[in-house]
């Protein structure tokens, strides 16, 4: 029956929505009726299920069984530890299972029910029955899998990146310990690890001083040597999204937002030049001459928006809670700070806010949030990142929707704009969107230390970026100090200096209070 069946794994993504506990009761008249927990619900931004896919010879679908083994591990995730995202585990796992199930393939090949001595041969792989040697455990054969493929994988499509390879063993190691954690047993570990109890203070509003939490510690987590591949350069070689885009580069993509506003894109199976929305020009531009991360763009608004005084070459730009919009930081708060733009990108910004266009997709804006509470669906509204139907976001789409809910498009417009540079100018150019921020970081490092020392240019990129540390910051100031010259970034367009009057306020009081009354 095995050879006849051929099984892959396929997901199901559910966006947007609101978990409320649900109870199941008994009526005083014997009936079953639900109702949900008065606890607070939890938003989930998006939830990528696992399936069981089972194909004939022909291809045609014979079996869809979801995973709940696993579905049930990430849902947990959101609840337990109150995530709003579990991407990245969902990633991992597709990965992990889809090569249990060829160990399981190889394994139906060389036996059948005849041939196979339990006494002598090793048992069918699975994910939850593991042998007693180490070598032959799924969890480390995968491990070794995964190394290969960093370290000695010959086709670049096969190839996993060192830090994807690490997040997806990271995955298996949280799945497994998810349920060793809760009771669940197996005949023999599916890795060797321990338990220990970690106590620190408890927040404000716990009533206990201390709280504790379990911590695993395996030795199956993946650990790579630094490479060597960059042996001389700037970047480390896992910081590709620290590189700036060349001048060259730079200059071919503005003159795409900026002038043709033209693109190659896939349309029906064949590459055919479009038209780039006007949204997305002005998103790559802002993007660019900000520093802001794509989020951080994404959820910009009207009232962040001014009539730039033309005298002036720049101005300041506030982001976060305390101007209405959001920001990304490690621990998840909404931190406010201040970046600079060019006079000309707000300028840009302010008569797009006057448009008839903008208007337009506006009102479409309005229309759909008040579709989406009329049919009771707040999970949109819902979050940290929930959207404000009282806000006048700045970038909407044409169905109404703001972009930061759909910042994969900004992704895929991205790569438009990027293929259009390689068959226009035969650069390979590689940035992503985030490449757009190192190149403002390099470009203000640059102007700023032709007349500052660089601890000062350091705090002051450091507090456009929005950096908890220095250390990334550091690696900016290492390329503009070590490669000032040759390809630069098309920096002279904006002189920065001029939107930090005194350079010394600009350290010590960052929040100016003219720059408040502009941004209110």
């Amino acid at each position: 029956m095995w050879l006849h069946v051929f099984y892959e794994i396929k997901t199901t993504e559910i966006k947007q929505f609101t978990y409320r506990t649900p109870l199941a009761t008994v009526d005083e008249g014997g009936e079953l009726f639900l109702e949900f927990s008065r606890q607070p619900p939890v938003y989930i931004k998006k939830l990528t299920l696992l399936n069981l896919v089972g194909r004939d010879v022909k291809g045609n679908i014979i079996s869809y069984e979801p995973m709940d083994y696993v579905n049930r591990f990430l849902l947990s995730h959101h609840l337990d530890s109150n995530k709003q995202e579990s991407e990245q585990y969902s990633k991992g796992l597709v990965h992990f299972f889809s090569y249990l199930i060829e160990l399981q393939r190889i394994w139906d090949e060389k036996y059948d029910m005849t041939d196979f001595d339990e006494r002598i041969d090793s048992p069918r792989p699975t994910w939850n029955n593991f042998p007693l040697r180490k070598s032959e455990k799924i969890t480390y054969l995968y491990r070794a899998a995964l190394k290969n493929s960093v370290l000695n994988e010959t086709n670049s499509k096969l190839r996993l990146a060192r830090t994807t390879a690490t997040a997806y063993m990271n995955a298996v190691v949280k799945f497994y310990s998810f349920y060793l954690r809760n009771g669940y047993h197996f005949n023999n570990p599916p890795f060797e690890h321990e338990v220990f109890e970690i106590q620190y203070q408890a927040s404000g509003n716990s009533m206990n001083a201390y709280m504790s939490r379990s911590v695993y510690t395996t030795d199956l987590r993946l650990s790579f040597g630094k490479s060597r591949r960059n042996d001389g350069g700037v970047l480390p070689s896992s910081r590709k999204d620290l590189k700036p885009l060349s001048n060259r580069e730079w200059e071919a993509v503005e003159e795409i937002l900026t002038t043709t506003r033209r693109v190659m894109k896939n349309i029906d199976g064949e590459m055919k030049t479009a038209t780039l929305s006007l949204e997305y020009c002005l998103f790559f531009l802002v993007s660019r001459y900000t520093g802001l991360r794509r989020e951080e763009v994404a959820s910009l608004h009207k009232g962040q928006i001014v009539k730039p005084c033309v005298s002036k070459k720049g101005m300041r730009l506030g982001v976060g809670g305390n101007y209405g919009s959001l920001t990304k930081t490690k621990n998840g708060n909404n931190k406010s700070r201040l970046t600079i733009i060019p006079t000309r990108i707000m300028l840009l910004l302010y008569e797009y806010t006057r448009s008839e266009r903008y208007e337009k997709r506006l009102e479409k804006f309005k229309k759909f949030c008040k579709e989406k509470i009329r049919a009771n669906d707040l999970s949109f509204f819902n979050g940290e990142d929930g959207v404000d139907s009282d806000k006048e976001y700045l970038f909407i789409s044409q169905t109404g929707k703001p972009l930061f809910t759909k910042l994969a498009e900004a992704n895929v417009r991205w790569n438009e704009i990027r293929y259009t540079v390689r068959q226009n100018t035969n650069l390979e150019m590689e940035g992503t969107i985030h490449n757009l921020r190192s190149s403002f970081a390099v470009s203000l490092f640059r102007s700023l230390l032709r007349k500052t020392t660089p601890d000062i240019a350091l705090a002051l990129v450091s507090e456009c970026l929005g950096h908890d540390d220095e250390a990334t910051t550091l690696l900016y100031l290492k390329i503009a100090q070590d490669e000032p010259s040759g390809d630069e970034i098309y920096e002279d367009v904006l002189d920065y200096l001029g939107v930090f009057d005194d350079l010394e306020n600009a350290i010590s009081e960052p929040y100016l209070q003219g720059d408040l009354n502009a941004q209110q």
